[in-house]
């Protein structure tokens, strides 16, 4: 797996190979280069961004909040820029697996069907014209990478740094368990990213412990991005006079019973996997540090 550190490579070096590595993937996808659907290109490239985002946030300290505030800005604008395409195709699935989970019939919600089908068409047309500026700033930030000041970093810094992103996720989750609100589940949710993100970049110090907490971000993660999308969907349905009333009253209404069902999913899972406190998990993570090989200064 490329989206992790080597043993064999100094740390600053290590670093700037992942980010690469995602940049040039996102960048392959908004050129067309991997020949696939609009869709499958618009995916994979936000997926790259986020992996490299939460990669950022890793070396936030060493990279000092003028490079990072500029570098994760840029970043989220690209991804923002596709955001409306990756949206109308959710919402299409959402209905999707909405109408499957009650044994409805293929053709039923049709005039939302349809009208959600035209929107991603409308939208496929836009997507060629953001390629352009896209792939430009990507490519500039590529060209920064050997400027990153991570000559000092060492994997106590990295560990830190997972362990804020851990203690970051547990307030996250203590904020949902008193206030369920969509917002609290949504901040909770990128901070579950992060963490999954991070600990496969850092899985090397330990790969078993730090697999099982990948994993166990990835699940968690999982349910709760399930959940986003669906309360995405149910705002759509409430704030649009689009769809006509009998289709909109019975998909809110399937809505807002799998909502409750995932809530209850996420909060179980979310309190067996922030079960340990932040200063138990650091502790750990910097007994695993210590057994890193000893780092060579990058060139």
């Amino acid at each position: 797996m490329s989206y992790c550190l080597k043993k064999d490579e100094p740390l600053a070096s290590g670093i700037r190979r992942i980010a690469r590595e995602q940049l040039e993937k996102a960048l392959c996808e908004i050129k067309g280069l991997s020949h696939k659907g609009e869709g499958a290109a618009v995916h994979a490239t936000r997926k790259h961004i986020k992996r490299t985002r939460a990669l950022l946030r890793l070396v936030r300290r060493e990279l000092g909040p003028e490079i990072f505030k500029g570098e994760n800005q840029r970043l989220r604008d690209v991804a923002r820029n596709f955001s409306g395409s990756r949206d109308a195709r959710v919402q299409l699935q959402v209905l999707e697996k909405l109408r499957d989970g009650a044994d409805l019939e293929t053709g039923s919600c049709p005039q939302t069907t349809v009208a959600l089908k035209r929107e991603i068409a409308d939208l496929a047309e836009t997507f060629g014209d953001q390629q352009p500026r896209a792939a430009t700033t990507l490519q500039q930030i590529c060209d920064r990478l050997e400027g990153w000041p991570l000559e000092s970093i060492g994997s106590d810094d990295l560990s830190c740094a997972l362990k804020k992103t851990y203690r970051r996720g547990r307030k996250s989750f203590r904020c949902v368990a008193s206030d369920p609100s969509a917002d609290n589940f949504h901040s909770w949710r990128k901070r579950v990213k992060d963490l999954w993100y991070q600990a496969q970049v850092l899985q090397n110090l330990n790969q078993t412990i730090l697999c099982e907490i990948a994993e166990g971000a990835k699940t968690l993660g999982h349910e709760l991005g399930d959940l986003h999308d669906l309360a995405f969907f149910r705002e759509r349905l409430e704030g649009s006079a689009q769809f006509p009333e009998d289709e909109r009253a019975l998909l809110l209404g399937l809505v807002c019973t799998r909502e409750r069902e995932l809530e209850r999913v996420a909060l179980d899972l979310g309190a067996r996997f922030y079960a340990e406190k932040p200063g138990a998990f650091g502790r750990r993570l910097l007994a695993y540090a210590r057994h890193w090989p000893e780092r060579r200064t990058s060139a």
